[in-house]
Protein backbone atom coordinates (compact mmCIF):
# COMPACT_ATOMS: atom_id res chain seq x y z
CA UNK A 1 0.00 0.00 0.00
CA UNK A 2 1.34 3.66 -1.38
CA UNK A 3 -0.69 5.11 1.72
CA UNK A 4 -0.99 2.61 4.76
CA UNK A 5 -2.42 5.25 6.92
CA UNK A 6 -6.32 5.23 6.68
CA UNK A 7 -6.43 8.70 7.29
CA UNK A 8 -4.75 9.67 4.52
CA UNK A 9 -6.62 7.37 2.50
CA UNK A 10 -9.43 8.75 3.34
CA UNK A 11 -8.21 12.50 2.50
CA UNK A 12 -7.19 10.91 -1.12
CA UNK A 13 -11.10 10.13 -1.38
CA UNK A 14 -12.21 13.25 -0.67
CA UNK A 15 -9.88 14.92 -2.89
CA UNK A 16 -11.37 12.64 -5.79
CA UNK A 17 -14.66 12.58 -5.47
CA UNK A 18 -15.24 15.59 -4.16
CA UNK A 19 -12.89 18.36 -4.77
CA UNK A 20 -10.60 16.81 -7.84
CA UNK A 21 -9.45 20.52 -8.71
CA UNK A 22 -8.34 21.80 -6.08
CA UNK A 23 -5.90 18.90 -4.76
CA UNK A 24 -3.46 18.74 -7.07
CA UNK A 25 -0.69 20.12 -4.95
CA UNK A 26 -1.66 18.15 -2.31
CA UNK A 27 -1.77 14.79 -4.01
CA UNK A 28 1.97 15.89 -4.95
CA UNK A 29 2.64 16.48 -1.55
CA UNK A 30 1.79 13.38 0.01
CA UNK A 31 3.47 11.48 -2.09
CA UNK A 32 6.77 13.07 -1.44
CA UNK A 33 6.60 12.64 2.04
CA UNK A 34 5.31 9.28 1.46
CA UNK A 35 8.41 8.50 -0.30
CA UNK A 36 10.63 10.36 1.94
CA UNK A 37 8.97 8.56 4.87
CA UNK A 38 10.18 5.15 3.41
CA UNK A 39 13.74 6.45 2.88
CA UNK A 40 14.91 8.01 0.18
CA UNK A 41 17.80 5.70 -0.64
CA UNK A 42 14.94 2.96 -1.07
CA UNK A 43 14.49 5.06 -4.37
CA UNK A 44 17.94 4.68 -5.34
CA UNK A 45 18.54 0.71 -4.59
CA UNK A 46 18.45 -1.67 -7.25
CA UNK A 47 17.50 -5.66 -6.81
CA UNK A 48 18.17 -8.64 -8.17
CA UNK A 49 15.02 -9.58 -10.76
CA UNK A 50 15.00 -13.08 -9.15
CA UNK A 51 15.35 -14.96 -12.52
CA UNK A 52 15.87 -18.74 -11.45
CA UNK A 53 18.90 -20.43 -12.15
CA UNK A 54 19.30 -22.32 -15.58
CA UNK A 55 22.09 -25.09 -14.06
CA UNK A 56 22.67 -26.17 -10.57
CA UNK A 57 26.37 -27.81 -9.77
CA UNK A 58 26.57 -29.63 -6.45
CA UNK A 59 29.88 -28.42 -4.06
CA UNK A 60 30.80 -30.42 -1.53
CA UNK A 61 33.01 -28.83 1.37
CA UNK A 62 36.02 -30.76 1.57
CA UNK A 63 37.52 -31.39 4.87
CA UNK A 64 41.08 -30.56 4.93
CA UNK A 65 44.17 -31.14 7.74
CA UNK A 66 45.31 -27.79 8.65
CA UNK A 67 59.62 -22.35 -1.65
CA UNK A 68 59.97 -20.94 -4.04
CA UNK A 69 61.46 -22.33 -7.32
CA UNK A 70 62.58 -20.78 -10.49
CA UNK A 71 63.88 -23.28 -13.27
CA UNK A 72 64.80 -22.12 -16.76
CA UNK A 73 63.14 -22.86 -19.61
CA UNK A 74 59.47 -21.54 -17.58
CA UNK A 75 57.65 -18.52 -18.14
CA UNK A 76 57.02 -17.79 -14.55
CA UNK A 77 54.08 -15.46 -13.14
CA UNK A 78 54.98 -14.39 -9.49
CA UNK A 79 52.04 -14.14 -7.56
CA UNK A 80 51.63 -12.10 -4.45
CA UNK A 81 50.17 -9.55 -2.71
CA UNK A 82 53.34 -7.06 -3.66
CA UNK A 83 54.67 -8.51 -7.00
CA UNK A 84 52.98 -8.12 -10.34
CA UNK A 85 54.96 -9.78 -13.00
CA UNK A 86 53.22 -10.40 -16.70
CA UNK A 87 49.72 -9.60 -16.14
CA UNK A 88 48.92 -11.77 -13.09
CA UNK A 89 48.44 -10.81 -9.45
CA UNK A 90 46.90 -12.05 -6.66
CA UNK A 91 46.54 -12.19 -2.84
CA UNK A 92 47.93 -14.95 -0.79
CA UNK A 93 45.76 -17.14 1.79
CA UNK A 94 46.97 -18.39 5.20
CA UNK A 95 45.42 -21.32 7.55
CA UNK A 96 42.84 -22.49 5.40
CA UNK A 97 40.76 -25.61 6.84
CA UNK A 98 37.84 -26.51 4.22
CA UNK A 99 37.37 -25.82 0.26
CA UNK A 100 34.50 -26.51 -1.69
CA UNK A 101 34.96 -28.04 -4.54
CA UNK A 102 32.51 -29.46 -8.03
CA UNK A 103 32.68 -31.43 -10.76
CA UNK A 104 33.91 -29.86 -14.26
CA UNK A 105 34.14 -32.42 -17.52
CA UNK A 106 37.14 -31.53 -19.51
CA UNK A 107 37.54 -33.31 -23.05
CA UNK A 108 35.81 -35.31 -25.04
CA UNK A 109 36.18 -38.88 -25.11
CA UNK A 110 35.00 -41.11 -28.09
CA UNK A 111 32.09 -41.65 -26.53
CA UNK A 112 30.98 -38.35 -26.44
CA UNK A 113 31.33 -37.54 -22.47
CA UNK A 114 33.74 -35.60 -20.53
CA UNK A 115 37.73 -37.15 -21.20
CA UNK A 116 37.94 -36.54 -17.54
CA UNK A 117 35.89 -35.30 -14.45
CA UNK A 118 37.76 -32.95 -12.77
CA UNK A 119 37.22 -31.84 -8.89
CA UNK A 120 38.08 -28.37 -8.97
CA UNK A 121 37.36 -25.02 -6.65
CA UNK A 122 35.47 -22.26 -8.65
CA UNK A 123 37.18 -19.04 -7.39
CA UNK A 124 36.37 -15.36 -7.71
CA UNK A 125 39.22 -14.36 -6.53
CA UNK A 126 41.43 -15.62 -9.89
CA UNK A 127 40.77 -16.37 -13.70
CA UNK A 128 42.82 -19.12 -14.89
CA UNK A 129 41.76 -22.82 -15.55
CA UNK A 130 43.91 -25.21 -14.27
CA UNK A 131 43.56 -29.24 -14.62
CA UNK A 132 45.42 -32.24 -13.27
CA UNK A 133 46.96 -34.13 -15.75
CA UNK A 134 49.09 -37.30 -16.95
CA UNK A 135 51.79 -34.98 -17.07
CA UNK A 136 51.91 -35.09 -13.48
CA UNK A 137 54.40 -38.24 -12.38
CA UNK A 138 55.47 -36.71 -8.89
CA UNK A 139 54.28 -36.15 -5.58
CA UNK A 140 51.51 -35.11 -4.33
CA UNK A 141 50.32 -36.83 -7.90
CA UNK A 142 50.88 -40.69 -7.55
CA UNK A 143 50.57 -43.61 -10.42
CA UNK A 144 47.13 -44.41 -10.04
CA UNK A 145 45.49 -40.88 -9.66
CA UNK A 146 47.53 -39.89 -12.74
CA UNK A 147 46.03 -42.46 -14.69
CA UNK A 148 42.64 -40.87 -13.86
CA UNK A 149 43.70 -37.63 -14.82
CA UNK A 150 43.18 -35.40 -18.21
CA UNK A 151 45.32 -36.77 -21.25
CA UNK A 152 45.24 -34.87 -23.96
CA UNK A 153 45.37 -37.69 -26.19
CA UNK A 154 42.27 -39.52 -25.24
CA UNK A 155 40.50 -36.25 -26.25
CA UNK A 156 38.79 -35.65 -29.76
CA UNK A 157 38.39 -32.50 -28.73
CA UNK A 158 41.85 -30.96 -27.71
CA UNK A 159 43.91 -29.03 -29.37
CA UNK A 160 47.33 -27.22 -29.02
CA UNK A 161 47.68 -24.00 -27.66
CA UNK A 162 49.23 -21.23 -30.58
CA UNK A 163 48.19 -17.59 -28.32
CA UNK A 164 51.46 -17.39 -27.60
CA UNK A 165 53.65 -18.13 -30.55
CA UNK A 166 54.51 -14.68 -30.92
CA UNK A 167 55.54 -13.68 -27.25
CA UNK A 168 57.85 -17.05 -27.13
CA UNK A 169 55.85 -18.97 -24.37
CA UNK A 170 54.46 -21.37 -26.47
CA UNK A 171 55.32 -24.33 -25.34
CA UNK A 172 56.76 -23.92 -22.72
CA UNK A 173 55.32 -24.24 -19.15
CA UNK A 174 53.19 -21.47 -17.26
CA UNK A 175 54.64 -21.39 -13.75
CA UNK A 176 52.54 -19.72 -10.95
CA UNK A 177 53.46 -19.13 -7.57
CA UNK A 178 51.01 -20.02 -4.70
CA UNK A 179 52.18 -17.87 -1.78
CA UNK A 180 54.02 -21.25 -0.46
CA UNK A 181 53.11 -23.49 -3.18
CA UNK A 182 53.67 -23.33 -7.06
CA UNK A 183 51.97 -25.06 -10.33
CA UNK A 184 53.66 -25.44 -13.65
CA UNK A 185 52.58 -26.83 -17.02
CA UNK A 186 51.97 -26.15 -20.58
CA UNK A 187 48.85 -24.25 -22.04
CA UNK A 188 46.54 -26.08 -24.04
CA UNK A 189 42.93 -25.82 -25.28
CA UNK A 190 40.24 -28.34 -25.35
CA UNK A 191 36.37 -28.70 -24.30
CA UNK A 192 35.16 -27.96 -21.33
CA UNK A 193 31.40 -29.29 -19.54
CA UNK A 194 29.31 -27.73 -16.63
CA UNK A 195 26.50 -29.21 -16.08
CA UNK A 196 24.91 -28.46 -19.72
CA UNK A 197 26.30 -26.03 -20.67
CA UNK A 198 29.21 -27.21 -23.39
CA UNK A 199 31.96 -24.35 -23.66
CA UNK A 200 34.03 -25.01 -26.52
CA UNK A 201 38.00 -24.11 -27.12
CA UNK A 202 39.11 -23.10 -23.81
CA UNK A 203 42.44 -22.36 -22.94
CA UNK A 204 43.92 -24.07 -19.95
CA UNK A 205 47.11 -25.08 -18.01
CA UNK A 206 47.47 -28.79 -17.98
CA UNK A 207 49.14 -29.21 -14.58
CA UNK A 208 52.46 -30.78 -15.00
CA UNK A 209 53.50 -30.45 -11.58
CA UNK A 210 52.47 -29.06 -7.66
CA UNK A 211 55.08 -27.64 -5.77
CA UNK A 212 54.64 -27.18 -1.89
CA UNK A 213 52.09 -28.35 1.17
CA UNK A 214 49.43 -26.45 -0.67
CA UNK A 215 47.83 -29.20 -2.85
CA UNK A 216 47.60 -32.88 -1.25
CA UNK A 217 45.67 -32.10 2.18
CA UNK A 218 42.32 -32.37 0.14
CA UNK A 219 41.18 -34.17 -3.49
CA UNK A 220 42.61 -31.19 -5.42
CA UNK A 221 42.26 -31.69 -9.27
CA UNK A 222 41.94 -28.12 -10.21
CA UNK A 223 40.91 -24.44 -10.23
CA UNK A 224 38.58 -22.76 -12.64
CA UNK A 225 39.15 -19.01 -12.01
CA UNK A 226 36.14 -16.93 -12.34
CA UNK A 227 37.34 -13.48 -12.36
CA UNK A 228 38.05 -10.83 -14.99
CA UNK A 229 40.35 -11.16 -18.36
CA UNK A 230 42.64 -8.69 -16.47
CA UNK A 231 43.35 -11.14 -13.60
CA UNK A 232 44.15 -13.40 -16.54
CA UNK A 233 48.32 -14.64 -17.55
CA UNK A 234 48.22 -12.34 -20.80
CA UNK A 235 44.87 -11.85 -21.37
CA UNK A 236 43.90 -15.74 -22.15
CA UNK A 237 40.17 -15.62 -22.52
CA UNK A 238 38.51 -16.57 -19.09
CA UNK A 239 36.18 -19.09 -18.71
CA UNK A 240 32.81 -17.68 -18.35
CA UNK A 241 33.96 -15.09 -21.04
CA UNK A 242 33.52 -18.10 -22.91
CA UNK A 243 30.32 -18.98 -21.51
CA UNK A 244 29.24 -14.75 -22.44
CA UNK A 245 31.00 -15.70 -25.64
CA UNK A 246 28.94 -18.23 -27.00
CA UNK A 247 25.75 -17.53 -25.31
CA UNK A 248 25.30 -20.26 -22.63
CA UNK A 249 23.30 -18.32 -20.47
CA UNK A 250 20.06 -15.93 -21.06
CA UNK A 251 21.35 -14.29 -18.18
CA UNK A 252 25.53 -13.69 -17.47
CA UNK A 253 25.25 -14.98 -14.04
CA UNK A 254 26.30 -17.30 -11.10
CA UNK A 255 25.67 -17.21 -7.53
CA UNK A 256 27.17 -19.13 -4.65
CA UNK A 257 25.25 -21.12 -1.78
CA UNK A 258 27.74 -22.41 0.57
CA UNK A 259 26.48 -24.52 3.39
CA UNK A 260 28.26 -24.64 6.53
CA UNK A 261 27.23 -28.44 7.06
CA UNK A 262 29.85 -30.38 5.25
CA UNK A 263 27.42 -33.43 4.94
CA UNK A 264 24.82 -31.57 2.78
CA UNK A 265 25.95 -29.92 -0.53
CA UNK A 266 26.34 -26.31 -1.19
CA UNK A 267 25.64 -25.03 -5.32
CA UNK A 268 26.95 -22.77 -7.42
CA UNK A 269 23.96 -21.49 -9.53
CA UNK A 270 24.30 -20.38 -12.97
CA UNK A 271 22.06 -17.93 -14.86
CA UNK A 272 20.34 -17.25 -12.01
CA UNK A 273 19.12 -18.12 -8.16
CA UNK A 274 16.95 -20.42 -5.75
CA UNK A 275 14.58 -18.67 -3.86
CA UNK A 276 14.73 -21.06 -1.72
CA UNK A 277 18.47 -20.24 -0.37
CA UNK A 278 18.11 -16.82 0.69
CA UNK A 279 15.97 -14.56 2.81
CA UNK A 280 14.90 -11.68 -0.61
CA UNK A 281 15.95 -9.17 -1.11
CA UNK A 282 19.31 -9.40 -3.28
CA UNK A 283 20.75 -6.23 -3.49
CA UNK A 284 22.94 -5.39 -6.01
CA UNK A 285 26.19 -3.19 -5.92
CA UNK A 286 28.41 -2.13 -8.98
CA UNK A 287 31.96 -3.71 -9.15
CA UNK A 288 34.19 -0.91 -9.22
CA UNK A 289 37.35 -2.25 -10.69
CA UNK A 290 36.73 -5.15 -12.88
CA UNK A 291 40.19 -7.50 -11.70
CA UNK A 292 38.45 -8.49 -8.51
CA UNK A 293 34.85 -8.75 -7.61
CA UNK A 294 35.61 -5.19 -5.71
CA UNK A 295 32.92 -2.79 -4.16
CA UNK A 296 32.96 0.76 -3.06
CA UNK A 297 33.75 0.27 0.82
CA UNK A 298 32.56 3.84 1.67
CA UNK A 299 32.94 2.97 5.41
CA UNK A 300 33.56 0.29 7.94
CA UNK A 301 31.80 0.83 11.47
CA UNK A 302 31.64 -1.12 14.82
CA UNK A 303 28.96 -0.59 16.42
CA UNK A 304 28.36 3.14 16.11
CA UNK A 305 32.46 3.97 15.71
CA UNK A 306 33.51 4.38 12.14
CA UNK A 307 37.20 2.11 11.70
CA UNK A 308 38.08 4.48 9.18
CA UNK A 309 37.52 8.13 9.88
CA UNK A 310 41.04 8.53 11.12
CA UNK A 311 42.76 6.96 8.04
CA UNK A 312 44.61 8.91 5.80
CA UNK A 313 43.33 9.39 1.96
CA UNK A 314 46.53 6.93 0.96
CA UNK A 315 46.12 4.24 3.33
CA UNK A 316 41.94 4.35 4.31
CA UNK A 317 40.25 1.20 2.41
CA UNK A 318 38.39 2.01 -0.10
CA UNK A 319 37.25 -1.33 -1.62
CA UNK A 320 35.70 -4.48 -0.63
CA UNK A 321 36.61 -7.55 -2.70
CA UNK A 322 34.01 -10.74 -2.68
CA UNK A 323 36.10 -13.72 -2.97
CA UNK A 324 35.05 -17.43 -3.03
CA UNK A 325 38.53 -18.42 -2.82
CA UNK A 326 39.42 -16.99 0.74
CA UNK A 327 38.23 -18.54 3.40
CA UNK A 328 37.95 -15.59 6.23
CA UNK A 329 37.79 -12.02 5.82
CA UNK A 330 40.47 -10.09 5.63
CA UNK A 331 41.84 -6.17 6.54
CA UNK A 332 44.99 -4.59 5.76
CA UNK A 333 47.41 -4.04 8.05
CA UNK A 334 46.46 -1.06 10.74
CA UNK A 335 42.86 -1.35 10.31
CA UNK A 336 43.65 -4.83 11.11
CA UNK A 337 44.93 -4.02 14.35
CA UNK A 338 41.95 -1.79 14.59
CA UNK A 339 39.40 -4.68 14.22
CA UNK A 340 41.57 -7.48 16.46
CA UNK A 341 41.67 -5.03 19.69
CA UNK A 342 37.41 -4.74 19.40
CA UNK A 343 36.64 -8.22 18.98
CA UNK A 344 39.55 -10.10 20.79
CA UNK A 345 39.41 -13.90 21.08
CA UNK A 346 37.09 -14.85 23.89
CA UNK A 347 34.88 -17.50 25.51
CA UNK A 348 32.40 -18.55 23.15
CA UNK A 349 29.60 -17.59 26.18
CA UNK A 350 31.13 -13.85 26.19
CA UNK A 351 31.16 -12.72 22.59
CA UNK A 352 27.26 -12.74 21.98
CA UNK A 353 28.11 -8.90 23.57
CA UNK A 354 30.15 -8.10 20.54
CA UNK A 355 28.82 -5.48 18.07
CA UNK A 356 28.16 -5.92 14.36
CA UNK A 357 30.48 -5.09 11.61
CA UNK A 358 29.02 -2.50 9.51
CA UNK A 359 30.23 -2.41 6.00
CA UNK A 360 28.74 0.34 4.30
CA UNK A 361 28.29 0.10 0.47
CA UNK A 362 27.37 1.87 -2.31
CA UNK A 363 24.52 0.44 -4.09
CA UNK A 364 24.20 0.44 -8.02
CA UNK A 365 21.59 3.06 -7.69
CA UNK A 366 24.20 5.36 -5.68
CA UNK A 367 22.71 5.04 -2.32
CA UNK A 368 24.24 4.19 0.29
CA UNK A 369 23.49 0.58 2.15
CA UNK A 370 24.29 -0.79 5.65
CA UNK A 371 25.73 -4.05 5.51
CA UNK A 372 25.78 -5.72 9.16
CA UNK A 373 27.86 -8.53 10.04
CA UNK A 374 27.05 -10.26 13.39
CA UNK A 375 29.60 -11.54 16.13
CA UNK A 376 27.72 -15.37 14.48
CA UNK A 377 29.08 -14.84 11.37
CA UNK A 378 32.94 -13.01 12.20
CA UNK A 379 33.43 -14.98 15.26
CA UNK A 380 34.69 -18.93 14.99
CA UNK A 381 34.82 -21.79 17.47
CA UNK A 382 37.74 -23.84 18.22
CA UNK A 383 37.16 -27.66 18.23
CA UNK A 384 35.49 -28.41 21.88
CA UNK A 385 33.45 -24.78 21.14
CA UNK A 386 34.97 -23.40 24.29
CA UNK A 387 37.01 -20.41 22.79
CA UNK A 388 35.71 -18.05 19.88
CA UNK A 389 37.84 -16.36 17.79
CA UNK A 390 37.83 -13.84 14.69
CA UNK A 391 37.81 -15.55 11.63
CA UNK A 392 40.07 -12.68 10.18
CA UNK A 393 43.29 -12.27 8.87
CA UNK A 394 45.78 -8.95 7.85
CA UNK A 395 46.30 -8.70 4.30
CA UNK A 396 48.21 -6.23 2.09
CA UNK A 397 46.55 -6.17 -1.36
CA UNK A 398 48.51 -5.22 -4.26
CA UNK A 399 48.45 -1.21 -3.69
CA UNK A 400 46.97 -0.95 -7.64
CA UNK A 401 43.97 -3.29 -6.49
CA UNK A 402 43.85 -1.71 -2.54
CA UNK A 403 43.45 -1.10 -0.04
CA UNK A 404 40.97 -3.89 0.22
CA UNK A 405 38.93 -5.81 2.59
CA UNK A 406 38.10 -9.42 1.42
CA UNK A 407 34.73 -11.68 2.22
CA UNK A 408 35.71 -14.57 2.05
CA UNK A 409 33.99 -18.38 2.64
CA UNK A 410 32.98 -17.57 6.06
CA UNK A 411 30.81 -14.80 5.02
CA UNK A 412 29.86 -16.48 2.34
CA UNK A 413 28.54 -19.32 4.22
CA UNK A 414 25.68 -16.77 5.93
CA UNK A 415 25.01 -14.51 2.89
CA UNK A 416 23.88 -15.89 -0.30
CA UNK A 417 25.79 -13.94 -3.38
CA UNK A 418 25.43 -13.60 -6.86
CA UNK A 419 28.15 -12.59 -9.86
CA UNK A 420 26.53 -10.78 -12.30
CA UNK A 421 28.16 -9.62 -15.86
CA UNK A 422 25.12 -8.05 -17.74
CA UNK A 423 26.02 -8.04 -21.27
CA UNK A 424 29.38 -9.05 -20.61
CA UNK A 425 30.98 -5.89 -20.41
CA UNK A 426 32.94 -5.34 -17.12
CA UNK A 427 31.67 -1.95 -16.62
CA UNK A 428 28.47 -4.06 -16.42
CA UNK A 429 29.35 -6.03 -13.59
CA UNK A 430 27.60 -6.28 -10.32
CA UNK A 431 27.56 -8.24 -6.97
CA UNK A 432 24.43 -9.23 -5.16
CA UNK A 433 24.38 -10.08 -1.83
CA UNK A 434 21.32 -11.69 0.65
CA UNK A 435 20.91 -13.63 3.79
CA UNK A 436 21.08 -16.54 3.06
CA UNK A 437 18.73 -19.59 4.76
CA UNK A 438 21.04 -21.14 7.05
CA UNK A 439 20.07 -25.39 6.34
CA UNK A 440 18.35 -24.84 3.47
CA UNK A 441 19.23 -27.89 0.94
CA UNK A 442 20.07 -27.09 -2.90
CA UNK A 443 18.37 -29.13 -5.60
CA UNK A 444 21.20 -30.71 -6.87
CA UNK A 445 22.50 -34.16 -7.25
CA UNK A 446 23.92 -35.56 -4.47
CA UNK A 447 25.17 -38.24 -5.59
CA UNK A 448 26.98 -36.70 -8.14
CA UNK A 449 29.87 -35.90 -5.78
CA UNK A 450 30.13 -37.23 -2.09
CA UNK A 451 32.33 -35.70 0.57
CA UNK A 452 33.39 -39.24 1.22
CA UNK A 453 35.09 -39.93 -2.57
CA UNK A 454 38.55 -40.94 -1.84
CA UNK A 455 41.33 -38.39 -2.70
CA UNK A 456 43.47 -39.21 -5.83
CA UNK A 457 46.25 -37.64 -4.88
CA UNK A 458 48.53 -38.85 -1.97
CA UNK A 459 47.69 -36.83 1.31
CA UNK A 460 50.32 -37.99 3.57
CA UNK A 461 51.36 -34.74 4.70
CA UNK A 462 49.85 -32.00 5.90
CA UNK A 463 49.52 -28.85 4.11
CA UNK A 464 47.08 -25.80 2.62
CA UNK A 465 46.35 -24.36 -0.66
CA UNK A 466 46.84 -20.43 -0.85
CA UNK A 467 44.84 -18.49 -3.51
CA UNK A 468 45.68 -17.99 -6.95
Amino acid sequence: RLFPNPCLCCLMRLCFWYIPESCGFLLAGLLLVTVFSRGVDAVHEEYHAGQSAEHRTALWRQPRRSTRHTPGGHVQVVVDVHTQHVLNTTTELHDMTSEYTGLLGVGTAHNGKPQFQARVVFDTGSTNLWVASVLCKHYPCTTDATKRFYDPHKSISQEPFHGGDERGFAGRDLDIMFGTGELKGPLHVDTYRVGPMVVKKQPFAMIREMNGEVFSSFPFEGILGLGFRSLSFDGIDPFFDRVIEQKLLVNNEFAFYLNADATQPSALLWGGVDKELFEPPIRMFPVTQAHYWALELVDLRHGNQSLLSKSSPAHRAKRLIVDSGTTYFTAPSGLYDKIMSRIPEAPCDSVEKYEPLVYVLRSAGGALYELPVTQKTYMIGNTFGLNCRPAFMQLNVNRKYGPALILGEVFMRHFFTVFSRGSGKPEEAKVGIARARIGARPQVDANVQSPSMQPHIDDSRVVRREKP
